[in-house]
């Protein structure tokens, strides 16, 4: 069926955030120019090890900015530490530095397609057991180019953008129970079914599966506007903490207070067997002189 979730637990409650404070850098456009400010934080959660990885092209050099756009990657291993970690460690990383020799002059979408299959390929190779997939990662890569948003995502992890208020979900959760709902709305299965079904939490694809069966991406760029944030995340945030509490954090703070925020507030929630967290953010606002 897929790879299932493994609970540990863990007491650390030590917000993780990557890098200093960011005071914002300039998007130059033929039409002006925009700051752009991120944001990120980690925690294990009550897990015994993290096996979230995430990292940003560079985002400190406006001029890198400006000619190369902006990339975000976010990694949810599964499996354990021995390979959870590794795997989403090496998806995250590998993403990033193939990326670094796009063709700016050819459409984005296939070729972060044919990166992602050979990461998965390099994966399954390096990290199988016997032959088999003993261990994996979900992937969201957002690049952001010209103020047009491309997306690539494998698993159930998320990707979202904040727009007025509202925060749009904009990939598919690749799992049992999105599966099991087109059951239910074929009139071939009760809500009870889906709720009670031992696996309607397994991933039906994710980075390590010997195939990809399902890659939600776009072929064309989606245009972002001023005061727009994209926000990438683990599952370990958006099954803790509802959207109207992660559109408050957002919008009441810079990204990287937001997402400090958002941590706080899901281990505050003491969910049971709390799983990893990783949020991401990127703020799209007014130039600041």
């Amino acid at each position: 069926m897929g790879l299932r979730r493994k609970k540990k637990r863990h007491a650390g409650k030590t917000i993780q955030a990557a890098g200093e404070r960011q005071q914002g850098v300039r998007l130059s456009l033929d039409g002006g120019a925009l700051t752009v400010k991120t944001g990120n934080c980690s925690h294990w959660g009550e897990r015994e090890y993290q096996e979230d990885s995430f990292g940003f092209s560079d985002i400190v050099d406006s001029g890198a900015v400006s000619d190369k756009g902006i990339l975000a990657v976010l990694g949810d291993g599964m499996g354990g530490l021995a390979n959870g970690r590794a795997i989403s460690e090496y998806t995250v990383s590998s993403f990033i530095k193939m990326f670094e020799v796009v063709d700016y002059d050819a459409p984005f979408e296939p070729q972060m397609m044919i990166i992602a299959e050979k990461i998965n390929d390099e994966v399954c190779k390096n990290f199988s057991i016997g032959g088999k997939s003993g261990a994996g990662s979900t992937l969201v890569a957002a690049f952001v180019y010209k103020l047009r948003l491309y997306w690539l995502c494998v698993g159930d992890s998320r990707l979202y953008l904040l727009r007025g208020g509202l925060l749009y979900p904009v990939n598919e959760d690749h799992d049992y129970a999105n599966q099991l709902l087109a059951e239910y709305l074929r009139g071939r299965l009760g809500l009870e079914s889906i709720q009670a079904d031992p696996q309607k939490d397994s991933l039906t694809s994710y980075i390590g599966n010997e195939k990809l069966p399902f890659i939600d991406s776009n072929p064309r760029g989606f245009p972002i506007c001023r005061d727009d944030t994209i926000v990438l995340c683990s599952d370990g945030v958006y099954n803790s903490l509802s959207e109207a509490r992660i559109i408050e954090a957002l919008e009441a703070n810079d990204p990287q207070r937001a997402c400090e925020d958002v941590a706080r507030q899901v281990l505050d929630c003491g969910v049971p067997g709390q799983d990893n967290l990783t949020i991401m953010a990127i703020k799209f606002a007014e130039f600041e002189e």
